[in-house]
């Protein structure tokens, strides 16, 4: 047995072997497994509608909870990139950041060691987004992880640099930065993608889910509101059209802010030409992953 899977099985141990043996499925054959939950997704949507939803509730809820991302502003993805120590945030306050039953710690093991991998839902929509190596490996066992056994997924392994100048050519571009979580890779966070909106499942997932009126989704809000500051916008549209969650509309070419559909991913911020649009924290719609902020300790180790 490869020294990665050791690592990677001591996070389960012998009374969680199915945890064991489906996260590492999951890691070595990402765009297969993607692809399957990608059809899933599409075939739920053929059958499911907000008048029989209810009947379907416990699958969603149980796919749900296992696997999930939480949206990330820019600037918290970049501080754990910039992180040269490992974190761990107490239970009960992850719990708080990635509200899910399941796969809800936050353990970061070596977090400057990043390896970038193709985008999965890229693989499985078979779009042509550009770059296709934007996926991030945070941290070990599951950096080591992907060099060893994914050689499909193109791993690369980036300096912090290279992660950062990735990340920000990423939000420019409207992509949308998710921390990620998985019951078979330890019930933690593992990676930080950076997925184009017409590919992601889970933002497309989410989307279907907000339109039917179902309340789980595979996203967690990323704890901020978009706030616009009229004095300075120029009212061009830039950002409605860039929205992935159709959060944004335009009022007498003035853009109105949903707040009820904002995940405050922060797409707008990077992308709107005047400057005129922010974050702030949104009340009652979660904590920011904000590394810093979880855990005091970690701020002066940033480089």
């Amino acid at each position: 047995m490869k020294e990665t899977t050791k690592s990677l099985y001591r996070l389960h141990g012998w009374k969680h072997l199915i945890m064991f043996a489906d996260g590492y499925l999951y890691l070595k054959y990402i765009s297969i497994y993607v692809k399957i939950i990608e059809r899933a997704f599409k075939l739920l949507g053929l059958v499911i509608n907000r008048y029989n939803k209810i009947l379907f509730i416990p699958v969603i809820k149980y796919v749900t909870q296992r696997y999930h991302g939480k949206v990330m502003s820019l600037g918290d993805a970049e501080k754990i990139i910039n992180l040269d120590c490992d974190v761990t945030v107490p239970y009960e306050l992850a719990k708080t950041v990635i509200p899910f039953e399941r796969a809800n710690q936050i353990i970061l093991r070596n977090p400057h060691s990043i390896v970038a991998v193709d985008c999965a839902c890229r693989n499985a929509k078979g779009h042509e987004c550009q770059p296709a190596n934007k996926c991030l490996m945070i941290g070990e066992p599951y950096s080591s992880f992907m060099l060893e056994h994914n050689k499909k997924g193109n791993p690369t392994r980036l300096t912090r640099d290279e992660a950062l100048a990735l990340m920000r050519t990423c939000k420019e571009k409207g992509y949308v930065t998710n921390a990620y979580c998985k019951d078979g890779v330890g019930q933690q966070m593992y990676a930080i993608c950076n997925c184009c909106p017409d590919c992601c499942v889970a933002i497309s997932g989410h989307n279907f889910f907000q339109k039917i009126g179902v309340s789980h989704s595979p996203v967690a809000h990323g704890g901020y509101v978009a706030v616009v500051d009229h004095a300075k916008c120029r009212g061009n549209g830039t950002v409605a059209k860039m929205c992935p969650f159709g959060a944004i509309s335009m009022d007498d070419r003035k853009p109105v802010i949903d707040e009820g559909l904002c995940m405050g991913c922060g797409i707008c911020v990077a992308n709107c030409p005047a400057q005129a649009i922010y974050l702030e924290a949104a009340a009652g719609k979660g904590v920011p992953l904000n590394i810093h902020d979880l855990v005091p300790s970690s701020g002066p180790h940033v480089m």
